[in-house]
């Protein structure tokens, strides 16, 4: 296969630190980016993908579109995509940005460890800053597919980052990889022979983030074919996220269900005390999580990197990505 025409090489960039398998079974690393650029001194991440062997171009063609759309993407709330390359060897690359801080799914499991789940207020925030990138992302016709706890990171001063755009179509196109140790790895699905990927809709990323908070909130899974169940778990909440949700999940879609009218409606549901606080009551319910604080090992890490990197003239450290 081709270099994908969109971008004729990747980002120039020096390893840092290996970070392991990422949930598709993909290698995740830590870079330092060695070329002047909007990203400025701060580390990247990059993936690297095995697709599955022999796909015709047809088949990965929604894959290249979905990537190359989720290029552009510039939020607050959105890690950007710097750059993604598809080589002869059925390998896919991504270079994004680097997200401090842990993992939606990694503060949930740290919570159950704890005995307990996380606040209401806590869920809420996380719930609104993602909803307001998504509504940034639909107004842009780019439609995120895969919202996930493990696409959501959390950052030292209560920052909410969703990650990987565009990667949506991968899920069906990669090479089959499980693994005991990680039982939150997705192996993905077999490819059938002139497979299609359907299209998402921009509400699909909303009800998928409803799901995401619920099982936050009540720790059951917001399936979407279980309605009784649903409304069995939505009992066990406050009244004002309860109708939020409701509505998100069980309700016929309208032309005013956006993220913008989600985010202010999970907004409205911090009224009760901690709205105006927005980082220091999540950093410090982060910090009280087991194994948690305002850095990671791999933060404290990348600043001490930095440093050393930034030292180096970039002439004897440039490699070809």
């Amino acid at each position: 296969m081709s270099v994908l025409p969109f971008s004729p090489r990747l980002p120039a960039f020096a390893p840092i630190h290996p970070l392991g398998r990422g949930p598709l079974g993909e290698w995740v690393s830590l870079v330092w980016p060695l070329e002047q650029g909007e990203q400025g001194e701060r580390p990247l991440v990059v993936k690297t993908f095995l697709l599955a062997p022999g796909l015709a171009p047809e088949t990965r063609l929604p894959l290249e579109e979905a990537l190359t759309r989720a290029v552009p993407l510039r939020h607050p709330g959105i890690a950007r995509l710097h750059g993604f390359q598809v080589d002869a060897r059925d390998t896919l690359t991504v270079v994004s940005d680097y997200v401090p801080g842990c993992s939606l799914a990694t503060a949930r499991r740290r919570a159950v460890g704890r005995g307990t789940r996380l606040s209401e207020a806590f869920v809420c925030h996380v719930g609104a800053e993602v909803a307001g990138a998504l509504h940034a992302a639909h107004a842009t016709k780019v439609v995120h597919g895969d919202v996930r706890p493990n696409r959501i990171r959390l950052g030292p001063r209560g920052e909410v980052t969703l990650t990987d755009f565009g990667l949506r179509p991968a899920c069906r196109l990669l090479r089959r990889f499980t693994s005991p140790a990680r039982p939150d790895v997705v192996a993905p699905l077999p490819v059938p022979e002139e497979a299609t990927e359907a299209p998402v809709e921009a509400r699909e990323d909303l009800r998928a983030l409803g799901r995401v908070l619920l099982e936050l909130l009540t720790g059951r899974p917001g399936s979407p074919a279980a309605g009784a169940r649903l409304e069995e778990s939505l009992r066990e909440l406050s009244p004002a996220p309860r109708e939020v949700l409701r509505r998100l999940l069980l309700d016929a879609p309208g032309e005013e269900d956006t993220g913008a009218r989600l985010q202010a409606d999970l907004r409205a549901c911090l009224d009760g005390g901690t709205k105006g606080r927005p980082g220091a009551e999540w950093v410090r319910e982060l910090a009280a999580l087991p194994g948690s604080g305002p850095l990671t090992p791999v933060d404290v890490y990348v600043g001490a990197a930095s440093v050393m990197t930034a030292s180096v003239p970039v002439r004897e450290r440039v490699l070809k990505s």
